[in-house]
């Protein structure tokens, strides 16, 4: 995705409103079969696989879903692509994204894959793109080995440093669930940003809609300049913004990890939205219990279990949980009165 399909995707709402339409079997895409038959005669016949992934009722969709019917289209995709349509009011169908990790914000969303099963781009796609040409084109460099998303994110890794590629790149690594490349992609993009560009469009967007982690300066700054931010763009979308990427950065697997230091900066984050302290501990308890355990600190993880309900009576519920995670080696005894 170049720089200004990116920036103006990004200010498109994520799922689209309903409408009373509905998207039936289009013509320019083949009958859906089960997924593992689609990747089979994919290899076979050496062509790339195609899903737009779409929801039925959305308005964008049933947009996109008239151009699919041209003729131009059909022939386009016959000769190029294993090309499906994959509804994602079903079920298995977003079990299927999930199983090979992939994020889609919003749809219409372009996936395609290489014809030997690997990721080679996710695109979410706006109305700039609803034409013949526009969808071509798209497809295109999604299928071209040297401008697809995925041999961006492999041109960063051997040293390209082009901002550009860089962002679309990220953007990739944000939806193919990426994080640990995403860190290091946004980490070195901040490098590029001069520090007086912080609060621009491109950076604000770059927080909102491709970063992961709030490690970097550009959110540093983003966390204790809100006010310059809420001044200049959607003070609802500015403090979603933030907590989202706090919340990102304190459900990962890495989490468990973080020094003192980088918790109570979390925490920080949080308090400047305008969270009250107890919503605050609610989101940081379980999390904390597990490092005292991972420590070995069974008395510290209990007397904080006890520190958050404030000498109340814990709900039974929740008191069970606490008791099956709160234990001395081999015992089965509840620590919790």
């Amino acid at each position: 995705m170049r720089l200004p399909s990116l920036m103006l995707f990004l200010f498109m709402c994520l799922i689209q409103p309903l409408t009373a339409q509905k998207i039936d079997q289009n013509k320019s895409f083949r009958p859906f079969i089960p997924i593992e038959e689609i990747f089979k005669k994919a290899a076979k016949e050496n062509k790339p696989v195609f899903f737009e992934a779409f929801l039925p009722s959305c308005s964008h969709c049933i947009a996109y879903d008239k151009t699919f019917s041209s003729p131009a289209i059909k022939a386009y995709l016959d000769k190029n692509f294993h090309a499906y349509q994959l509804d994602l009011s079903k079920p298995e169908n977003n079990a299927f994204l999930r199983s090979r990790k992939i994020f889609i914000p919003s749809t219409p969303s372009f996936i395609v894959f290489s014809p030997q099963g690997k990721v080679w781009n996710i695109e979410p796609v706006g109305e700039s793109t609803n034409s013949v040409n526009g969808i071509i084109k798209l497809l295109d460099a999604a299928k071209n080995p040297l401008q697809n998303h995925a041999q961006l994110v492999e041109r960063y890794t051997i040293g390209e440093r082009n901002k550009e590629n860089m962002i679309s790149a990220a953007y990739f690594t944000r939806l193919s669930l990426d994080t640990a490349k995403n860190i290091a992609l946004v980490n070195d993009l901040v490098k590029l940003i001069k520090p007086e560009e912080f609060e621009g469009e491109t950076s604000f967007l770059l927080i909102q809609k491709v970063m992961m982690d709030d490690d970097n300066a550009l959110f540093q700054h983003f966390i204790t300049h809100l006010k310059n931010y809420q001044s200049k763009f959607d003070s609802v979308e500015v403090k979603q913004t933030a907590e989202n990427t706090i919340m990102t950065s304190l459900y990962s697997g890495r989490a468990r990890s973080y020094s003192p230091e980088r918790l109570q900066s979390l925490k920080n984050g949080l308090q400047a939205i305008g969270l009250k302290p107890q919503q605050i501990a609610a989101r940081f308890i379980y999390l904390e219990v597990l490092i005292d355990l991972d420590k070995k600190l069974v008395d510290q993880a209990v007397a904080r279990v006890k520190n958050y309900y404030g000498g109340k009576a814990i709900p039974e519920k929740e008191k069970e949980f606490w008791c099956k995670l709160l234990k001395k080696s081999g015992s089965m005894e509840c620590l919790l009165p």
